[in-house]
């Protein structure tokens, strides 16, 4: 009777883990290196948090025989969540590096003309454009502000 009632757990819990598979989108490491948009692995990584959860909830509830199979399923998962999120935060550091070099190139350039950009400094004080470059700078700025707001309501 108990190998009985053993079996039909394990067959339930077995279905289980086959319709979470369905319902959730591929989460292999090798459709992650894949992955360029930052809308789908936001969505990847959301559904991976969401599989993560739910094993663990099933971990506290199984019988002891079932955890071993259940943790290892924890295991893969984790380690793809924390790979994903090393890929993305090394992406991340190399477009910041790649801005801190076109500010540096742009800043090699500039020195060359550093003289004259001094004496249209004055010359705009003197004249006025720098108050109304001033105020145009300030308007496109509240705008910027403006749009990014709109974007996180």
């Amino acid at each position: 009777m108990k190998k009985i009632l053993f079996s039909v757990l394990c067959f339930s819990f077995v279905c289980s883990f086959a319709w979470a598979a369905e319902q959730t989108p591929a989460l292999t490491p090798a459709t992650q290196t894949t992955v360029q948009d930052n809308a789908q692995r936001k969505a990847l990584f959301k559904a991976r948090r969401k599989q993560i959860r739910k094993l663990v909830k099933q971990y506290k509830k199984a019988p002891a025989a079932q955890n071993p199979a259940i943790k290892a399923e924890l295991e893969k998962l984790v380690s793809v969540q924390v790979d994903e999120g090393f890929v993305a935060l090394q992406e991340y550091i190399d477009q910041e590096r790649a801005k801190l070099d076109n500010l540096e190139q742009k800043i090699k350039a500039d020195k060359s003309q550093l003289e004259d950009f001094k004496a249209k400094r004055v010359d705009d004080l003197l004249s006025g454009a720098a108050k109304q470059k001033h105020k145009a700078a300030k308007k496109a700025w509240k705008a910027q502000i403006k749009e990014v707001k709109n974007r996180f309501r």
